[in-house]
Protein backbone atom coordinates (compact mmCIF):
# COMPACT_ATOMS: atom_id res chain seq x y z
CA UNK A 1 0.00 0.00 0.00
CA UNK A 2 1.71 3.61 -1.33
CA UNK A 3 1.61 6.60 0.84
CA UNK A 4 -1.02 8.15 -1.36
CA UNK A 5 -3.65 5.57 -1.80
CA UNK A 6 -2.95 4.69 2.50
CA UNK A 7 -3.39 8.45 3.30
CA UNK A 8 -7.11 8.24 1.15
CA UNK A 9 -8.00 4.96 2.82
CA UNK A 10 -7.06 6.48 6.62
CA UNK A 11 -10.55 7.75 6.86
CA UNK A 12 -11.88 4.55 6.11
CA UNK A 13 -9.95 2.35 8.04
CA UNK A 14 -9.74 4.68 10.91
CA UNK A 15 -13.48 4.09 11.11
CA UNK A 16 -13.63 0.11 11.00
CA UNK A 17 -10.53 0.56 13.18
CA UNK A 18 -13.36 1.08 16.00
CA UNK A 19 -15.27 -1.83 17.49
CA UNK A 20 -18.71 0.08 17.59
CA UNK A 21 -18.58 1.15 14.19
CA UNK A 22 -17.29 -2.18 12.71
CA UNK A 23 -20.02 -3.83 14.29
CA UNK A 24 -22.98 -1.62 12.69
CA UNK A 25 -21.47 -2.22 9.47
CA UNK A 26 -21.12 -5.51 9.94
CA UNK A 27 -24.07 -6.55 10.60
CA UNK A 28 -25.86 -4.31 8.10
CA UNK A 29 -23.89 -5.87 5.53
CA UNK A 30 -24.44 -9.94 7.24
CA UNK A 31 -28.60 -8.78 7.14
CA UNK A 32 -28.60 -7.36 3.50
CA UNK A 33 -27.15 -10.66 2.34
CA UNK A 34 -29.62 -13.30 4.01
CA UNK A 35 -31.86 -11.30 2.64
CA UNK A 36 -30.84 -10.90 -1.26
CA UNK A 37 -27.58 -13.09 -1.14
CA UNK A 38 -26.79 -15.80 -3.35
CA UNK A 39 -28.48 -18.38 -0.95
CA UNK A 40 -32.77 -18.31 -0.28
CA UNK A 41 -33.40 -18.21 3.11
CA UNK A 42 -37.01 -18.23 3.25
CA UNK A 43 -38.64 -15.13 5.18
CA UNK A 44 -34.82 -14.35 6.63
CA UNK A 45 -34.38 -11.79 8.21
CA UNK A 46 -37.50 -12.03 10.58
CA UNK A 47 -39.11 -8.93 12.53
CA UNK A 48 -37.92 -11.36 15.74
CA UNK A 49 -34.20 -11.35 14.33
CA UNK A 50 -34.23 -7.35 13.49
CA UNK A 51 -35.49 -6.69 16.83
CA UNK A 52 -32.72 -9.07 18.56
CA UNK A 53 -29.96 -7.50 16.24
CA UNK A 54 -31.03 -3.55 17.21
CA UNK A 55 -31.80 -4.86 20.98
CA UNK A 56 -28.18 -6.42 21.01
CA UNK A 57 -26.14 -3.74 19.10
CA UNK A 58 -27.95 -1.04 21.27
CA UNK A 59 -26.14 -2.90 24.58
CA UNK A 60 -23.08 -3.04 22.75
CA UNK A 61 -22.99 0.05 21.74
CA UNK A 62 -23.84 2.03 24.78
CA UNK A 63 -21.44 -0.30 27.08
CA UNK A 64 -18.70 0.14 24.58
CA UNK A 65 -19.19 4.30 25.17
CA UNK A 66 -19.13 2.95 29.15
CA UNK A 67 -15.83 1.27 28.99
CA UNK A 68 -14.30 4.30 26.48
CA UNK A 69 -15.20 6.62 29.25
CA UNK A 70 -13.98 4.30 31.92
CA UNK A 71 -10.36 4.30 30.52
CA UNK A 72 -10.48 8.46 29.24
CA UNK A 73 -11.47 9.42 32.84
CA UNK A 74 -7.79 7.87 33.83
CA UNK A 75 -6.38 8.57 30.55
CA UNK A 76 -3.69 11.58 31.84
CA UNK A 77 -2.40 8.57 34.14
CA UNK A 78 -2.34 5.95 31.47
CA UNK A 79 -0.57 8.12 28.55
CA UNK A 80 2.42 8.63 30.17
CA UNK A 81 2.85 4.84 30.28
CA UNK A 82 6.21 4.45 28.23
CA UNK A 83 6.32 1.78 25.48
CA UNK A 84 7.69 -1.56 25.77
CA UNK A 85 11.44 -1.77 25.59
CA UNK A 86 13.09 -3.94 23.08
CA UNK A 87 14.49 -6.09 25.46
CA UNK A 88 11.31 -6.89 27.31
CA UNK A 89 9.71 -7.24 24.12
CA UNK A 90 11.85 -9.87 22.56
CA UNK A 91 11.34 -11.49 25.89
CA UNK A 92 7.84 -11.62 25.78
CA UNK A 93 7.63 -12.66 21.71
CA UNK A 94 10.02 -15.54 22.55
CA UNK A 95 8.51 -16.99 25.47
CA UNK A 96 4.97 -16.88 23.84
CA UNK A 97 6.24 -18.30 20.45
CA UNK A 98 7.82 -21.27 22.22
CA UNK A 99 4.88 -22.47 24.42
CA UNK A 100 2.72 -21.95 21.58
CA UNK A 101 4.73 -24.38 19.80
CA UNK A 102 5.68 -26.60 22.56
CA UNK A 103 1.77 -26.43 23.35
CA UNK A 104 0.83 -28.02 20.14
CA UNK A 105 3.38 -30.52 19.53
CA UNK A 106 2.00 -31.63 22.85
CA UNK A 107 -1.93 -31.92 21.40
CA UNK A 108 -0.45 -33.65 18.44
CA UNK A 109 2.15 -35.77 20.42
CA UNK A 110 -0.94 -36.88 23.08
CA UNK A 111 -3.82 -37.17 19.60
CA UNK A 112 -1.46 -39.24 17.22
CA UNK A 113 0.79 -41.07 19.55
CA UNK A 114 -0.82 -41.80 22.54
CA UNK A 115 -4.50 -42.35 21.92
CA UNK A 116 -4.85 -45.70 20.50
CA UNK A 117 -6.89 -44.20 17.28
CA UNK A 118 -6.16 -43.24 13.74
CA UNK A 119 -6.51 -39.13 14.69
CA UNK A 120 -7.35 -38.59 11.15
CA UNK A 121 -9.75 -40.60 10.57
CA UNK A 122 -10.84 -40.30 14.21
CA UNK A 123 -11.60 -36.25 13.75
CA UNK A 124 -13.29 -37.17 10.37
CA UNK A 125 -15.51 -39.14 11.73
CA UNK A 126 -16.60 -36.89 14.28
CA UNK A 127 -16.96 -34.15 12.01
CA UNK A 128 -19.43 -36.78 10.09
CA UNK A 129 -21.06 -37.77 13.26
CA UNK A 130 -20.46 -35.67 16.01
CA UNK A 131 -22.84 -37.68 18.19
CA UNK A 132 -20.78 -40.12 18.34
CA UNK A 133 -18.08 -38.94 20.60
CA UNK A 134 -18.89 -40.52 23.81
CA UNK A 135 -19.19 -43.70 21.93
CA UNK A 136 -15.85 -44.17 21.89
CA UNK A 137 -13.20 -44.54 24.72
CA UNK A 138 -10.38 -42.69 23.90
CA UNK A 139 -6.61 -42.68 25.91
CA UNK A 140 -6.03 -39.11 26.88
CA UNK A 141 -3.12 -37.95 28.81
CA UNK A 142 -1.79 -35.23 30.87
CA UNK A 143 0.11 -33.84 27.89
CA UNK A 144 -3.47 -32.80 25.94
CA UNK A 145 -4.53 -30.75 28.50
CA UNK A 146 -0.66 -29.15 29.04
CA UNK A 147 -0.53 -28.43 25.21
CA UNK A 148 -4.51 -27.00 25.55
CA UNK A 149 -2.78 -24.31 27.86
CA UNK A 150 -0.02 -23.49 25.87
CA UNK A 151 -0.97 -24.29 22.04
CA UNK A 152 -2.89 -20.58 21.86
CA UNK A 153 -0.32 -18.39 22.94
CA UNK A 154 1.24 -18.92 19.15
CA UNK A 155 -1.66 -16.89 18.15
CA UNK A 156 -0.79 -14.03 20.32
CA UNK A 157 2.92 -14.01 19.14
CA UNK A 158 2.25 -13.44 15.88
CA UNK A 159 0.16 -10.57 16.64
CA UNK A 160 2.82 -8.90 18.64
CA UNK A 161 4.91 -9.63 15.81
CA UNK A 162 2.48 -7.90 13.55
CA UNK A 163 2.09 -4.81 15.83
CA UNK A 164 5.35 -4.29 16.88
CA UNK A 165 7.54 -5.66 14.38
CA UNK A 166 9.97 -3.27 13.75
CA UNK A 167 11.44 -3.60 17.24
CA UNK A 168 11.68 -7.02 17.03
CA UNK A 169 14.97 -9.08 15.92
CA UNK A 170 17.02 -12.24 15.16
CA UNK A 171 15.61 -15.20 17.05
CA UNK A 172 12.36 -13.62 18.49
CA UNK A 173 11.21 -12.50 14.85
CA UNK A 174 11.94 -15.93 13.67
CA UNK A 175 10.05 -17.68 16.20
CA UNK A 176 7.05 -15.54 15.47
CA UNK A 177 6.52 -16.01 12.66
CA UNK A 178 7.27 -19.85 13.09
CA UNK A 179 4.16 -19.68 15.60
CA UNK A 180 2.09 -20.31 12.68
CA UNK A 181 2.25 -23.88 13.18
CA UNK A 182 -0.16 -23.48 16.02
CA UNK A 183 -3.38 -22.34 14.70
CA UNK A 184 -2.29 -24.43 11.17
CA UNK A 185 -1.63 -27.80 13.34
CA UNK A 186 -4.70 -27.55 15.70
CA UNK A 187 -6.70 -26.95 12.05
CA UNK A 188 -4.86 -30.06 10.95
CA UNK A 189 -5.47 -32.36 14.11
CA UNK A 190 -9.32 -31.51 14.14
CA UNK A 191 -9.99 -31.76 10.62
CA UNK A 192 -11.27 -27.96 10.83
CA UNK A 193 -10.89 -24.40 8.85
CA UNK A 194 -11.61 -22.35 11.52
CA UNK A 195 -8.65 -21.74 13.54
CA UNK A 196 -6.77 -20.66 10.08
CA UNK A 197 -9.70 -18.48 9.50
CA UNK A 198 -9.07 -17.13 13.02
CA UNK A 199 -5.58 -16.74 13.13
CA UNK A 200 -5.83 -14.85 9.75
CA UNK A 201 -9.09 -12.69 10.66
CA UNK A 202 -6.73 -11.67 13.85
CA UNK A 203 -3.64 -10.94 11.24
CA UNK A 204 -5.97 -8.34 8.91
CA UNK A 205 -7.04 -6.63 12.04
CA UNK A 206 -3.17 -6.34 13.56
CA UNK A 207 -2.66 -4.90 9.70
CA UNK A 208 -6.05 -2.70 10.36
CA UNK A 209 -4.75 -1.30 13.54
CA UNK A 210 -1.35 -0.43 12.06
CA UNK A 211 -2.34 1.66 9.49
CA UNK A 212 -4.79 3.66 11.87
CA UNK A 213 -1.77 4.36 13.67
CA UNK A 214 -0.11 5.83 10.80
CA UNK A 215 2.31 2.67 9.86
CA UNK A 216 2.78 0.73 7.00
CA UNK A 217 0.72 -2.41 6.67
CA UNK A 218 2.89 -4.58 8.04
CA UNK A 219 6.11 -4.63 9.43
CA UNK A 220 9.47 -3.86 7.12
CA UNK A 221 11.87 -6.63 6.15
CA UNK A 222 10.50 -9.97 6.39
CA UNK A 223 8.49 -10.29 3.47
CA UNK A 224 5.65 -10.22 5.29
CA UNK A 225 3.06 -9.17 2.18
CA UNK A 226 4.21 -12.23 0.52
CA UNK A 227 3.92 -14.75 3.05
CA UNK A 228 0.43 -13.48 4.39
CA UNK A 229 -1.15 -13.43 0.36
CA UNK A 230 0.89 -16.81 0.20
CA UNK A 231 -0.95 -18.10 3.16
CA UNK A 232 -4.29 -16.81 2.09
CA UNK A 233 -3.85 -19.03 -0.91
CA UNK A 234 -3.18 -21.82 0.54
CA UNK A 235 -6.17 -21.85 3.38
CA UNK A 236 -8.53 -20.99 0.38
CA UNK A 237 -7.01 -24.39 -1.53
CA UNK A 238 -7.16 -26.26 2.01
CA UNK A 239 -10.80 -25.02 2.42
CA UNK A 240 -11.80 -26.08 -1.34
CA UNK A 241 -9.58 -29.54 -0.33
CA UNK A 242 -11.53 -30.57 3.05
CA UNK A 243 -14.81 -29.75 2.16
CA UNK A 244 -14.58 -32.45 -0.93
CA UNK A 245 -12.23 -34.80 0.94
CA UNK A 246 -14.84 -34.50 4.13
CA UNK A 247 -17.84 -34.95 1.98
CA UNK A 248 -16.25 -37.96 0.38
CA UNK A 249 -15.56 -39.51 3.39
CA UNK A 250 -18.16 -38.96 5.38
CA UNK A 251 -20.59 -40.70 1.97
CA UNK A 252 -17.87 -43.97 2.25
CA UNK A 253 -18.41 -44.09 6.56
CA UNK A 254 -22.27 -44.05 6.18
CA UNK A 255 -22.44 -47.49 6.51
CA UNK A 256 -20.42 -47.56 9.84
CA UNK A 257 -21.79 -44.19 10.97
CA UNK A 258 -24.92 -45.59 10.61
CA UNK A 259 -23.64 -48.90 12.30
CA UNK A 260 -22.38 -47.67 15.05
CA UNK A 261 -25.65 -45.47 15.69
CA UNK A 262 -27.43 -48.39 15.80
CA UNK A 263 -25.02 -50.31 17.94
CA UNK A 264 -25.20 -47.33 20.26
CA UNK A 265 -29.02 -46.67 20.34
CA UNK A 266 -29.51 -50.76 21.07
CA UNK A 267 -27.58 -50.39 24.46
CA UNK A 268 -28.92 -47.30 25.74
CA UNK A 269 -32.67 -48.68 25.24
CA UNK A 270 -31.60 -51.86 26.83
CA UNK A 271 -32.84 -50.51 30.31
CA UNK A 272 -35.48 -51.46 32.16
CA UNK A 273 -37.56 -48.60 33.67
CA UNK A 274 -38.30 -45.12 31.67
CA UNK A 275 -36.42 -43.07 33.93
CA UNK A 276 -32.74 -44.66 33.61
CA UNK A 277 -33.63 -45.01 30.05
CA UNK A 278 -33.80 -41.17 29.78
CA UNK A 279 -30.46 -40.95 31.72
CA UNK A 280 -28.66 -43.51 29.56
CA UNK A 281 -29.90 -41.85 26.38
CA UNK A 282 -28.52 -38.61 27.33
CA UNK A 283 -25.15 -39.92 28.60
CA UNK A 284 -23.87 -43.06 27.62
CA UNK A 285 -21.68 -44.66 30.46
CA UNK A 286 -17.91 -45.93 29.40
CA UNK A 287 -18.70 -50.04 29.23
CA UNK A 288 -21.07 -48.97 26.42
CA UNK A 289 -18.29 -47.30 24.81
CA UNK A 290 -16.08 -48.72 21.66
CA UNK A 291 -12.66 -48.62 22.05
CA UNK A 292 -9.81 -46.84 20.19
CA UNK A 293 -8.50 -50.58 19.07
CA UNK A 294 -11.65 -51.32 17.76
CA UNK A 295 -12.68 -48.26 16.33
CA UNK A 296 -8.99 -48.17 14.84
CA UNK A 297 -9.55 -51.22 13.11
CA UNK A 298 -13.05 -50.71 11.97
CA UNK A 299 -12.07 -47.46 10.18
CA UNK A 300 -9.24 -49.58 8.27
CA UNK A 301 -11.74 -51.66 7.19
CA UNK A 302 -14.09 -49.27 6.02
CA UNK A 303 -11.76 -47.05 4.09
CA UNK A 304 -9.90 -50.82 2.50
CA UNK A 305 -13.38 -51.67 1.08
CA UNK A 306 -13.83 -50.46 -2.55
CA UNK A 307 -15.55 -47.67 -2.98
CA UNK A 308 -15.74 -44.91 -5.68
CA UNK A 309 -16.83 -41.16 -4.77
CA UNK A 310 -19.67 -40.24 -5.89
CA UNK A 311 -19.39 -37.92 -9.28
CA UNK A 312 -21.73 -35.69 -10.65
CA UNK A 313 -22.10 -32.19 -12.18
CA UNK A 314 -25.66 -32.06 -12.92
CA UNK A 315 -27.24 -29.18 -11.45
CA UNK A 316 -29.82 -31.49 -9.44
CA UNK A 317 -27.02 -32.85 -7.73
CA UNK A 318 -25.80 -29.79 -5.89
CA UNK A 319 -29.54 -28.90 -5.21
CA UNK A 320 -30.22 -32.30 -3.72
CA UNK A 321 -27.42 -32.08 -1.66
CA UNK A 322 -27.94 -28.48 -0.16
CA UNK A 323 -31.71 -29.30 0.66
CA UNK A 324 -30.61 -32.13 2.24
CA UNK A 325 -27.74 -30.66 4.63
CA UNK A 326 -29.22 -27.07 4.64
CA UNK A 327 -32.85 -26.96 3.91
CA UNK A 328 -31.72 -24.23 2.17
CA UNK A 329 -31.66 -23.50 -2.14
CA UNK A 330 -29.55 -21.04 -4.07
CA UNK A 331 -31.00 -18.16 -5.28
CA UNK A 332 -32.49 -18.38 -9.68
CA UNK A 333 -29.42 -16.40 -10.28
CA UNK A 334 -26.82 -18.71 -8.71
CA UNK A 335 -28.83 -21.91 -11.07
CA UNK A 336 -28.86 -19.38 -14.02
CA UNK A 337 -25.08 -19.64 -13.82
CA UNK A 338 -24.80 -23.38 -13.18
CA UNK A 339 -27.11 -24.32 -15.91
CA UNK A 340 -25.03 -22.09 -18.06
CA UNK A 341 -21.95 -23.35 -17.66
CA UNK A 342 -20.50 -20.52 -16.35
CA UNK A 343 -20.30 -22.28 -13.14
CA UNK A 344 -19.34 -25.71 -12.39
CA UNK A 345 -21.91 -27.58 -9.63
CA UNK A 346 -18.79 -28.47 -7.40
CA UNK A 347 -17.29 -24.39 -7.86
CA UNK A 348 -20.69 -23.48 -6.99
CA UNK A 349 -21.11 -25.99 -3.71
CA UNK A 350 -17.72 -24.71 -2.74
CA UNK A 351 -18.60 -20.87 -2.95
CA UNK A 352 -22.07 -21.14 -1.47
CA UNK A 353 -21.16 -23.51 1.84
CA UNK A 354 -18.07 -20.65 2.88
CA UNK A 355 -21.04 -17.73 2.30
CA UNK A 356 -23.75 -20.35 4.22
CA UNK A 357 -21.01 -20.35 7.01
CA UNK A 358 -20.87 -16.94 7.27
CA UNK A 359 -24.68 -15.99 7.03
CA UNK A 360 -27.08 -18.84 8.71
CA UNK A 361 -26.64 -17.66 12.32
CA UNK A 362 -29.50 -15.28 11.30
CA UNK A 363 -31.70 -18.57 10.99
CA UNK A 364 -30.21 -19.83 13.85
CA UNK A 365 -31.24 -16.62 16.11
CA UNK A 366 -34.50 -17.26 14.75
CA UNK A 367 -34.87 -20.70 15.45
CA UNK A 368 -33.33 -19.84 18.98
CA UNK A 369 -36.27 -17.29 19.83
CA UNK A 370 -38.59 -19.57 18.44
CA UNK A 371 -37.48 -22.59 20.74
CA UNK A 372 -36.57 -20.53 23.60
CA UNK A 373 -38.10 -22.01 26.08
CA UNK A 374 -36.51 -25.22 25.65
CA UNK A 375 -32.90 -24.39 26.86
CA UNK A 376 -31.04 -23.83 30.07
CA UNK A 377 -28.17 -21.45 30.57
CA UNK A 378 -24.92 -23.88 29.89
CA UNK A 379 -22.23 -21.41 31.10
CA UNK A 380 -19.97 -21.46 28.95
CA UNK A 381 -19.95 -25.51 28.12
CA UNK A 382 -21.72 -23.86 24.42
CA UNK A 383 -18.70 -21.67 23.44
CA UNK A 384 -15.85 -22.55 25.16
CA UNK A 385 -14.77 -25.67 22.98
CA UNK A 386 -12.49 -26.88 25.63
CA UNK A 387 -14.94 -27.28 28.12
CA UNK A 388 -16.61 -30.09 26.87
CA UNK A 389 -13.97 -32.79 26.61
CA UNK A 390 -13.65 -31.76 30.04
CA UNK A 391 -16.59 -32.33 31.45
CA UNK A 392 -16.59 -35.68 29.74
CA UNK A 393 -13.01 -36.66 31.31
CA UNK A 394 -13.29 -35.47 34.67
CA UNK A 395 -17.27 -35.19 34.95
CA UNK A 396 -18.07 -38.65 33.88
CA UNK A 397 -21.45 -38.37 35.59
CA UNK A 398 -22.62 -34.92 34.09
CA UNK A 399 -25.50 -34.81 31.50
CA UNK A 400 -24.65 -31.03 30.95
CA UNK A 401 -23.64 -31.96 27.42
CA UNK A 402 -25.55 -34.64 26.53
CA UNK A 403 -28.72 -32.17 27.84
CA UNK A 404 -27.05 -29.16 25.82
CA UNK A 405 -27.08 -31.58 22.88
CA UNK A 406 -30.79 -32.68 23.00
CA UNK A 407 -31.94 -29.07 23.55
CA UNK A 408 -30.06 -28.34 19.69
CA UNK A 409 -31.22 -30.69 18.14
CA UNK A 410 -34.87 -30.24 19.26
CA UNK A 411 -34.48 -26.63 18.36
CA UNK A 412 -32.98 -27.51 14.34
CA UNK A 413 -29.71 -25.69 15.43
CA UNK A 414 -27.47 -28.88 16.41
CA UNK A 415 -24.29 -28.39 13.76
CA UNK A 416 -24.97 -24.82 12.96
CA UNK A 417 -23.41 -21.90 13.68
CA UNK A 418 -25.62 -19.58 16.28
CA UNK A 419 -23.87 -15.88 16.03
CA UNK A 420 -22.88 -14.07 19.08
CA UNK A 421 -26.39 -13.06 19.81
CA UNK A 422 -27.41 -16.86 20.16
CA UNK A 423 -24.65 -17.83 21.46
CA UNK A 424 -25.21 -15.86 24.60
CA UNK A 425 -28.38 -16.63 25.03
CA UNK A 426 -27.71 -20.63 25.20
CA UNK A 427 -24.79 -20.10 27.26
CA UNK A 428 -25.98 -17.26 29.85
CA UNK A 429 -29.96 -17.29 29.52
CA UNK A 430 -31.70 -13.82 28.84
CA UNK A 431 -30.53 -12.01 31.59
CA UNK A 432 -26.84 -13.52 31.32
CA UNK A 433 -26.76 -12.88 27.47
CA UNK A 434 -27.50 -8.84 28.26
CA UNK A 435 -24.42 -9.01 30.94
CA UNK A 436 -22.31 -11.27 28.69
CA UNK A 437 -22.66 -8.50 25.50
CA UNK A 438 -22.49 -5.67 28.39
CA UNK A 439 -18.85 -6.93 29.60
CA UNK A 440 -18.19 -7.56 25.62
CA UNK A 441 -19.08 -3.83 24.86
CA UNK A 442 -17.35 -2.59 27.70
CA UNK A 443 -14.34 -4.35 26.74
CA UNK A 444 -14.04 -2.97 23.25
CA UNK A 445 -14.60 0.87 24.53
CA UNK A 446 -11.18 0.27 26.84
CA UNK A 447 -9.60 -1.39 24.35
CA UNK A 448 -10.04 1.29 22.00
CA UNK A 449 -9.40 3.96 24.33
CA UNK A 450 -6.39 2.73 26.12
CA UNK A 451 -4.57 1.95 22.76
CA UNK A 452 -5.17 5.40 21.54
CA UNK A 453 -3.71 7.40 25.12
CA UNK A 454 -1.19 5.19 26.60
CA UNK A 455 1.52 2.70 25.18
CA UNK A 456 0.30 -0.32 26.82
CA UNK A 457 0.30 -3.75 24.94
CA UNK A 458 -2.69 -5.07 27.12
CA UNK A 459 -5.33 -2.97 25.78
CA UNK A 460 -3.66 -3.38 22.20
CA UNK A 461 -4.00 -6.95 22.22
CA UNK A 462 -7.44 -6.66 23.52
CA UNK A 463 -8.18 -4.49 20.73
CA UNK A 464 -7.14 -6.73 17.82
CA UNK A 465 -9.07 -9.32 19.52
CA UNK A 466 -12.26 -7.43 20.26
CA UNK A 467 -12.30 -6.32 16.43
CA UNK A 468 -11.61 -10.26 15.56
CA UNK A 469 -14.44 -10.93 17.26
CA UNK A 470 -17.21 -8.40 16.19
CA UNK A 471 -16.08 -9.15 12.32
CA UNK A 472 -17.00 -13.23 13.03
CA UNK A 473 -20.10 -12.10 14.83
CA UNK A 474 -22.11 -13.52 12.29
CA UNK A 475 -20.76 -16.82 13.26
CA UNK A 476 -19.77 -16.79 16.49
CA UNK A 477 -19.71 -15.52 19.61
CA UNK A 478 -16.25 -13.73 20.92
CA UNK A 479 -15.56 -16.84 23.32
CA UNK A 480 -16.44 -19.21 20.50
CA UNK A 481 -14.61 -19.18 17.56
CA UNK A 482 -11.96 -22.17 17.19
CA UNK A 483 -11.23 -21.85 21.43
CA UNK A 484 -11.09 -18.46 21.18
CA UNK A 485 -11.27 -18.38 24.94
CA UNK A 486 -8.25 -19.84 24.95
CA UNK A 487 -6.57 -17.19 23.26
CA UNK A 488 -8.41 -14.35 24.98
CA UNK A 489 -6.78 -15.63 28.05
CA UNK A 490 -3.25 -15.90 26.50
CA UNK A 491 -3.36 -12.39 25.20
CA UNK A 492 -4.62 -10.92 28.78
CA UNK A 493 -1.93 -12.83 30.42
CA UNK A 494 0.53 -11.90 28.19
CA UNK A 495 0.30 -8.34 27.95
CA UNK A 496 0.10 -7.78 31.32
CA UNK A 497 3.31 -10.05 31.53
CA UNK A 498 4.54 -7.65 29.35
CA UNK A 499 3.53 -4.38 30.64
CA UNK A 500 4.35 -5.44 34.35
CA UNK A 501 7.46 -6.26 33.20
CA UNK A 502 7.95 -2.67 31.73
CA UNK A 503 6.94 -1.01 34.30
CA UNK A 504 9.35 -2.81 36.74
CA UNK A 505 12.25 -2.03 34.04
CA UNK A 506 11.64 1.60 33.85
CA UNK A 507 11.29 1.96 38.11
CA UNK A 508 14.89 2.32 38.36
CA UNK A 509 15.26 4.90 35.56
CA UNK A 510 12.17 6.65 36.82
CA UNK A 511 13.67 7.04 40.44
CA UNK A 512 16.52 8.56 39.29
CA UNK A 513 14.77 11.09 37.27
CA UNK A 514 12.83 11.88 40.35
CA UNK A 515 16.15 11.85 41.66
CA UNK A 516 17.58 14.62 39.87
CA UNK A 517 15.09 16.39 40.08
CA UNK A 518 14.70 16.62 43.54
CA UNK A 519 18.50 17.97 43.59
CA UNK A 520 18.05 20.33 41.18
CA UNK A 521 14.90 21.56 43.11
Amino acid sequence: MNGNTQQRLNPLLSGLASPAILMVVIWAITLLLVAGGPIAYPGQPTAIVLSVVVIALAIFLLSYHVGKLSFDRWSEQWAKSSHLSARVLDRGVMAASLLGIAGIALVAFDRTVLSGVNNSAYSELLRCAPQLVDSVMIRRTPLLYGGYAMFSFGFVSIVLFLLKGEEIRGWAAALAQLSIVSPVGYALLYSGRMPILFVLVLVAMAMLVRVTQGRTLVPRGHYLVLKTAIAVGLFAVYSSAIWTSRQNFCIQMSPLIAELQEGKNERLTSRADNRALVDQTRRPKATQMITAAELSKRLAEAQAATWLPQKSNSIATALDAMLEAWNVQPRGYVISAIDSGYLSPRSAMIGLSTYFYLTHGVRTVDHVWNARDKFTPQWGVYEVGVLSPLLRIFFPGSDQVAVMEVEQREALIYGFFPSAWAAAFIDFGLVGAIVYVAIWGGLAGWSAAGSRHSGLMTPLLLLVFVLASVLLSPVQGPLGMANSALVLASMLATGLVLDLANLRARAPQDAGKLGVNTLAT
